[in-house]
């Protein structure tokens, strides 16, 4: 990892992103400490990133900011054992069957506060809100920094690229809900969960991707079309050609069942 790479977005919020499809790391800096949202998928290189920050400002980690459960988010919170690590009390519930699971060879540090609808953060006149939306998955959260108005939206937001949606407990329709509250934040930037840095125009693109996915999913339903049927269809939306191999299937299945409840 090249310190170089850590950007300064904004006087408060700076990021780093390995590549245009990885996920991003971000810290922001308040008045007397530091917050970390997400940690990435390499602990070493969040442990480079905690050490960048502290040095660079002067100040020490106090919060970590966990949007959703997944590993590339999530994996790299053992190097903030000494911090407050906060998420929606849905995420933690899912996180916990996963580190007894699929993650059990990993070292997290499961989150010590939880909340449920929002949680703030002031540091003298800074607020940091942590918002729970779910979508992306259940439990999923963004932040935002009213003072400067950022939003970090975690997974919420694949900018530019194909969205992945194929996590069991994804729900599209509070997915689009998700994409209202925070384009009503008229944000002057977007911090993604994937993808090059957005804006308010990002977000409107990430939810007009998932209502034609989920209107897609919900004709093809009313038609009693199989998943296989669904896949194997001339007519998918166009966006869907820039899918990883395997993304398309996941959350092709993912919105059936979704829709199929309904």
């Amino acid at each position: 990892m090249k310190t170089k790479n850590i950007l300064q977005l904004t006087h408060s919020v700076w990021d780093y992103s390995p590549s245009e499809t990885s996920s991003h790391m971000s810290f922001i800096e308040l008045d007397t400490f530091l917050i970390m949202v997400d940690t990435g998928m390499d602990p070493a290189k969040t442990k480079i990133m905690r050490e960048f920050a502290e040095t660079k400002t002067g100040k020490n980690f106090k919060y970590v900011l966990i949007t959703h459960h997944h590993g590339d988010h999530t994996f790299g919170t053992n190097i903030f054992k000494d911090c407050d690590i906060i998420s929606s009390k849905s995420a933690k519930k899912i996180l916990e069957k996963k580190v007894q699971g699929d993650y059990k060879d990993k070292e997290i540090v499961l989150p010590n506060i939880t909340f449920e609808g929002e949680y703030e953060i002031v540091d003298g006149s800074r607020i940091v809100k942590f918002i729970e939306t779910n979508g992306h998955t259940q439990g999923s959260s963004f932040v935002y920094l009213p003072d400067e108005n950022v939003v970090l939206t975690g997974d919420l937001l694949f900018a530019d690229m194909f969205p992945f949606a194929g996590d069991p407990s994804v729900n599209p329709y509070l997915w689009i809900e998700a994409f209202q509250q925070m384009i009503d934040l008229k944000p002057n930037m977007v911090i993604p969960g994937h993808g090059p840095i957005s804006s308010i125009v990002g977000l409107k693109e990430g939810q007009k991707l998932i209502k034609e996915m989920l209107e897609f999913i919900e004709g093809k339903v009313e038609q009693n079309c199989s998943v296989k049927e669904i896949l194997q269809s001339d007519d998918l939306p166009d966006f869907t050609k820039e899918a990883f191999e395997g993304w398309l299937k996941m959350t092709v299945e993912a919105f059936y069942k979704v829709v199929e409840e309904k």
